[in-house]
């Protein structure tokens, strides 16, 4: 079976974290409402929950996660 890429949350969150840096290399976080503390914050609390994922992370299994 065949997955399209359009319906994979790893390609959201991939394409989610290239406009944050492109975003971010040209200034434009302010009219979105982050600065750079709160988008430091942002990114340390992403990081966390995807280390947390990855530990909770089962590969064996194709049904679950």
């Amino acid at each position: 079976m065949k997955q399209s890429r359009w319906r994979s949350p790893v390609a959201w969150s991939a394409f989610a974290a290239l406009v944050l840096f492109i975003l971010k290399t040209y200034g434009l976080l302010a009219p979105i409402g982050l600065t750079e503390d709160s988008f430091k914050e942002l990114t340390a609390l992403i990081f966390a929950a995807l280390t947390a994922f990855g530990i909770f992370n089962n590969p064996t299994s194709r049904d679950s996660f």
